[in-house]
């Protein structure tokens, strides 16, 4: 059995309790988001990234003094070479494992995740529409994700569909991507579109703001606060009375 953690939280100097770690495991991406990196850009040589063996140490340490959940992150992550022995090391560890993906190569290690007990699942998902997609990423991958996307929930894992909400871009979809969400027993969380473009595209006028979207949910329907965030990243609202719930970040 996996030794137990020896702390019964992290608390930093101003009382606050931390108990969930993110590490990125690599800065580069197989999609070009047109809201996140610009079309050629140079990401960091693998000399530069953590090794595996440093990743498993950093997360023990952390697990040690008290962190309960681990989310692995990017870029994206499933690009690393070494990708699956990290997972696996990091599934020896007595800590609830979650990944942020854009899923394109979801279904390489949807075996391994089931093995190690990696349950939840964050996909980027901007659009329903093909054309879109390809051009929101400036990738023909629309029909893969969606692939995957099903399998992953077919095969029983907890989905949280993430998508930037952009005006004029994909701002007419959200009650379709709510409706695809519900039809398949998922979360869909919408995000607010922030400055982090290394593009420096990002302007405030095409931003959809929190209660524009939630006035577009509201029209469709009936919206009721989901109490105790706690330091959750998302902002959630029961649908219709439950039991799904849509969140916006």
């Amino acid at each position: 059995m996996p030794e137990q953690p020896i702390s019964p939280i992290l608390t930093d100097t101003f009382g606050r309790g931390h108990d969930y770690l993110r590490i990125s495991l690599v800065d580069s991406c197989n999609l070009r988001c047109t809201y996140c990196m610009p079309e050629n850009i140079r990401f960091l040589p693998p000399s530069k990234l953590m090794t595996a063996d440093e990743i498993y140490g950093i997360a023990r340490v952390f697990v040690e003094a008290g962190v309960r959940k681990i989310r692995l992150t990017g870029g994206e992550p499933l690009l690393r070479r070494d990708a699956e022995a990290i997972f696996r090391k990091l599934g020896t560890l007595p800590v609830e494992l979650a990944i942020t993906t854009n899923a394109v190569l979801l279904h390489e290690f949807l075996d391994c995740f089931q093995e190690i007990g990696l349950h939840s699942l964050n996909i980027s998902l901007d659009t329903l529409d093909t054309a879109r997609f390809a051009a929101i990423t400036r990738r023909d991958q629309y029909q893969v994700v969606m692939d995957n996307v099903q399998a992953a929930l077919q095969r029983g894992f907890k989905v949280k569909l993430n998508m930037v909400v952009m005006r004029g871009v994909n701002d007419d979809e959200l009650v379709d991507l709510v409706e695809f969400a519900i039809a398949h027993d998922a979360q869909m969380r919408f995000i607010e579109q922030m400055p982090l473009d290394a593009g420096h595209t990002w302007d405030r006028t095409t931003m959809v703001t929190r209660e524009e979207i939630v006035a577009a949910l509201s029209s469709r329907f009936s919206l009721t606060p989901v109490p105790g965030r706690g330091g959750a990243p998302a902002e959630r609202w029961t649908i219709d009375g439950g039991p799904h719930t849509v969140g916006v970040i």
